[in-house]
């Protein structure tokens, strides 16, 4: 088999990758370890955190190029690599325009999204989010299986898709119109799922891997699922072809261009994640069980160079989980519920240690050795907002705690027993948020003071959306670990993301994008949409690379 490139990994990395390279004129294949295409993208919410495209333009957002650079700089702080940084400000709001002429890829400008350290200068609230449009699954055709399908416990009872654009609606419910709207979208579902076996309204993440896919078809790129790489080739210094196994048998494919690693990272390799995870043991990511570090350990076995220490080694997420009678683990990442107010979290003393509303509370788990720990409210908490895996209305709950997922006592030294925490400690907790929210102030830990907490808290609780008593049992517990919803330790590349050798100079043939690289912010992310951001750039910066 010969091609000029070929894409390890079908995720928003690798697609933009190979569109780039097909779209150059260049015979392209993508090869995909999982039996469907979308890898981390398609679970994702397919944000990409790009300052000055042309939707913000377009939408009168005042923001400039060098406050968004001097804040991802001091973000990062000295650690950062300058060269990978430009490059991404330089190519991201070219990589979204060159998508919205070349394919069916569309992005929208995100409800207000705040950067996620507003203490360094720079920071903003809103306009540099960007979300995928939502796609029309049945324009795949008979290709619309070859998709990856969306988790079911991220989205609404039967996998649902709801956007972030529904959000709005869904505050305003049971208003008229905001009714209206959402029961569009179920009855289009219910119809769907009779006859297609699945929605085809896709959003977020899932609607950008639709569109890639949709594009990567009409591009004409060669499209294997169920081919995992084992190896690469390398002739006279420069990485010359790939071995994979395609239905069944290994494969020997040239690439007279080179080699793009987009495999998504190493979050499912046990092995790694001792090396690089802190509390490995108890650590739950929420991504594929495919993402084993294939394209970092093809790499290191050709001679590449692994990324200097990181900050943190992943981008953190509170999650948890329950294993259900056919064996599948559920894994939900814990996005929304801890933000609302009513809702705390404690260690085994019965005590809070951190924000339960801050992006960054999987550190305070760390930390302070809380890991796992208990997040605890009272059942009209629950009915309201929903708490992991029982959504808001509250109907799983007898099933969740029939399970042992969730955990439910009348009183809070019932609750204390049922969970193992100390019950004195819980009741004291328990009395000193209910002082402090009589005020609005969480005096411990400043819940809700932030833009980026109250974004996600209650807006109609007052004073302070984010923080409010545990009020009158019964009352229910979920078990949390620190989890991830990536990994950012990968091989070093440089500006036209090559892979740098062990020597110090590129790696001929061999680019890396997405997880495969080492994190372009050193493992600190600045805001939402810096996954997908970074994996959309770094792969149009290596598909235009081996097109050159």
């Amino acid at each position: 088999m010969n091609y000029d490139v070929v894409i390890m990994g079908s995720g928003a990395a690798g697609m933009t990758a190979a569109l780039v390279a097909a779209k150059a004129g260049l015979k392209v294949a993508v090869l995909e370890k999982a039996p469907h295409f979308g890898g981390t993208t398609a679970i994702s919410g397919g944000g990409i955190w790009i300052p000055g495209s042309a939707q913000a333009r377009a939408a009168g957002v005042k923001d400039t190029a060098d406050a968004a650079r001097a804040y991802a700089m001091g973000v990062v702080g000295n650690r950062a690599e300058k060269a990978l940084i430009d490059a991404y400000f330089d190519n991201g709001p070219a990589m979204v325009d060159w998508l919205a002429a070349n394919s069916t890829v569309n992005f929208l400008l995100s409800p207000p999204s705040s950067d996620w350290y507003p203490e360094v200068p720079g920071a903003v609230d809103n306009g540099r989010l960007l979300s995928p449009a939502e796609f029309d699954g049945k324009q795949l055709g008979a290709d619309f299986n070859r998709l990856s399908r969306p988790r079911e416990e991220f989205n609404a009872p039967g996998g649902m898709m709801i956007d972030l654009f529904d959000l709005a609606y869904i505050n305003r419910l049971p208003a008229p119109g905001a009714l209206w709207h959402m029961a569009k979208i179920a009855i289009r579902f219910v119809l769907d799922k009779r006859k297609l076996g699945r929605g085809s309204r896709l959003t977020m993440g899932t609607a950008l891997a639709g569109r890639l896919l949709h594009s990567a078809l009409a591009a004409g790129i060669d499209l294997y699922e169920n081919a995992p790489v084992e190896g690469l080739v390398v002739k006279d210094g420069r990485v010359a072809c790939v071995r994979a196994r395609i239905d069944g048998e290994v494969t020997v494919i040239n690439a007279s261009r080179g080699v793009v690693l987009a495999s998504g990272g190493f979050s499912a390799n046990a092995e790694m994640r001792k090396a690089y995870i802190p509390f490995a043991e108890h650590h739950v990511s929420i991504l594929p069980y495919n993402n084993t570090g294939d394209g970092i350990n093809a790499a290191t076995a050709a001679g590449a160079a692994m990324g200097a220490e990181n900050h943190v080694n992943a981008v953190w997420a509170v999650v948890s989980k329950r294993t259900r009678e056919d064996g599948y683990v559920e894994r939900f990442a814990h996005l929304m519920d801890m933000s609302k107010p009513g809702c705390i979290a404690v260690n085994q003393r019965g005590e809070r240690f951190g924000n339960e509303a801050s992006v960054h509370f999987v550190e305070a788990m760390h930390r302070s050795g809380a890991v796992p720990a208990h997040i605890i409210a009272n059942g009209a908490f629950v009915k309201k907002y929903g708490m992991g895996l029982v959504l808001a209305g509250g109907g799983k709950i007898k099933e969740m705690v029939a399970c042992g997922y969730m955990k439910t006592g009348a009183t809070l030294a019932e609750l204390a027993a049922q969970i193992g925490v100390d019950p004195k400690g819980l009741e004291a907790t328990a009395a000193k948020v209910a002082a402090d929210a009589a005020t609005g102030k969480d005096s411990a830990f400043g819940k809700g003071e932030t833009h980026i907490d109250a974004e996600i808290g209650d807006a109609k609780h007052l004073p302070n959306p984010c923080f409010g008593a545990l009020d009158d049992g019964p009352y229910y517990a979920v078990e949390i670990f620190p989890g991830d919803g990536s990994t950012t330790v990968g091989v070093r590349i440089d500006s036209q993301c090559r892979v740098i050798g062990q020597d110090g100079a590129p790696i001929g043939g061999l680019w890396a994008a997405g997880l495969d690289a080492n994190s372009i912010w050193q493992g600190k992310s600045p805001a939402h949409g810096c996954n997908v951001g970074p994996a959309m750039v770094t792969g149009f910066i290596a598909g235009k690379s081996a097109a050159a």
